[in-house]
C-alpha cells in the first residue's frame, strides 16, 4: 500500500508540475491583462511600424518621413540625402550609412537599418509593454508543452499498471484522471503554431490602431503622421507618392541570384522559412559598421537611450550620434567598414 501511495504522488506531481508550468507560460504570452486595448496609449510613429510589420515597416516608414519632408530623395535606387538632419536614432543610423558623398543603394540602406541597434530598440519597448513575446520565447514554450506531454504519458502508463494491480485500483484512478486535466491544459495552453512574434494583448492593440478613426486613414494630408503614418499602418503598397512606393517595392524585392541560393539552402535542409503573409518575424538581420562622413544635424530625440513604447516620447533608445566633422580618412577606414568610398 505505502508503494502505491508513492507511486501515486509521484505520477501526481510528474503531471502536475509541468502542467502548471505550461500553464504560467501561455499567461505571460497573453501579455497585460487588459480587457480595452483602447485605452492603452498606442506606441509612437515608429512603435506603431515595428508592432504591424516589424524592423521592414519601420526602415520604409523612416525613408517615407524623410522624403516628405524632402530631406532625401529616392531615385532610380539610390537614396540620397539633400539635408542631413536626425529627428531620431533611427533617422540618425540611416543617414551614418549614407556615406561620404550622402548617397547610397536604396535596398542597401533599407536592409542596414532593419538590423540597426536603434530599431531593435523599438522592439524592446514594444516587449516592455507587453505587445511582442522575448526572444527566445517561442522556444521556451515549446520545450516546456514537449516536457509536459511526455511527463503526461508517464504519469498516464504508471496510473493504468496500478489500476490492474489487486488492490492498488482506487489508486491507479488518480494519474489518469490528472492525465486527462494535463490534456486540456496542453490543448488550451500549448504553443502557436505560427510564427507571430505577438502577445494576445499585442494582437488586441494592433486591431486597436487599425481600425481608430485617425491611424486608419489612407490619406497623408488626414493621417496625423502624415506620409510616414500612413506607411507605418498599411505597408509601403499604400505609400502616398506613387514614385516612392515603386521604388521602395522595388528595393524590398529579393533579388533572383540570391532568391535562387537561398532556395537551394531549403532542398538542403540549411535554411527555414521564418514568414508568413499573416505574420511577421523580427529575425536578426546581419548589418555592416557604421559608415560616417559629413556632419550630421540631430534636430530631435535624445542623444542617449529613451523609451519609444508610448506616444508621446520623442526618440528612441539604442541611437548613436555622429560627432561634427567628423569623416573617414583612407588611412583609417575602407570602404567595406565605411559602406561607401572614402576621400
Amino acid at each position: 500500500m505505502i508503494y502505491a501511495i508513492l507511486v501515486t504522488l509521484c505520477c501526481a506531481a510528474l503531471i502536475v508540475a509541468p502542467s502548471v508550468a505550461l500553464w504560467r507560460v501561455r499567461r505571460q504570452a497573453r501579455g497585460r491583462n487588459v480587457i480595452r486595448p483602447q485605452a492603452v496609449d498606442f506606441p509612437d510613429l515608429l512603435g506603431v511600424a515595428y508592432l504591424l510589420g516589424g524592423p521592414e515597416r519601420v526602415a520604409d516608414t523612416v525613408i517615407t518621413a524623410m522624403h516628405a519632408d524632402h530631406r532625401v530623395t529616392v531615385r532610380d535606387g539610390k537614396l540620397g540625402v539633400v539635408e542631413p538632419t536626425a529627428r531620431d536614432a533611427v533617422e540618425r543610423a540611416l543617414l551614418k550609412r549614407c556615406g561620404a558623398d550622402w548617397s547610397k543603394s536604396l535596398r542597401t540602406v533599407r536592409r542596414e537599418i532593419q538590423g540597426d541597434p536603434a530599431v531593435d530598440a523599438i522592439r524592446h519597448s514594444l516587449v516592455k509593454l507587453d505587445a511582442l513575446l522575448p526572444p527566445g520565447f517561442a522556444r521556451r514554450w515549446r520545450r516546456v508543452a514537449g516536457a509536459q506531454t511526455a511527463c503526461l504519458i508517464i504519469g498516464a502508463v504508471a496510473g493504468v499498471v496500478l489500476l490492474f494491480s489487486a488492490g492498488h485500483r482506487v489508486m491507479g484512478l488518480v494519474p489518469p484522471v490528472l492525465a486527462l486535466a494535463g490534456v486540456v491544459v496542453r490543448v488550451a495552453c500549448g504553443p502557436h503554431k505560427s510564427l507571430d512574434p505577438h502577445t494576445d494583448f499585442g494582437r488586441d492593440l494592433s486591431r486597436s490602431v487599425t481600425v481608430d478613426d485617425s491611424w486608419s486613414r489612407t490619406s497623408a494630408a488626414k493621417h496625423p503622421g502624415g506620409a510616414a503614418g500612413v506607411v507605418a499602418v498599411h505597408g509601403r503598397l499604400r505609400a502616398p507618392d506613387k514614385k516612392l512606393r515603386a521604388q521602395l517595392s522595388e528595393a524590398a524585392r529579393i533579388p533572383t541570384s540570391r532568391r535562387r541560393t537561398a532556395s537551394t539552402g531549403r532542398r538542403a535542409g540549411r535554411f527555414s522559412s521564418t514568414s508568413s503573409s499573416s505574420s511577421w518575424t523580427s529575425t536578426t538581420i546581419a548589418t555592416s559598421s557604421y559608415s560616417c562622413g559629413g556632419t550630421v544635424l540631430d534636430t530631435g530625440g535624445d542623444s542617449g537611450s529613451s523609451d519609444s513604447g508610448h506616444s508621446g516620447h520623442s526618440g528612441h533608445s539604442g541611437g548613436h550620434s555622429c560627432s561634427s566633422g567628423h569623416s573617414c580618412s583612407s588611412s583609417s577606414c575602407s570602404s567595406s567598414s565605411c559602406g561607401s568610398s572614402c576621400s
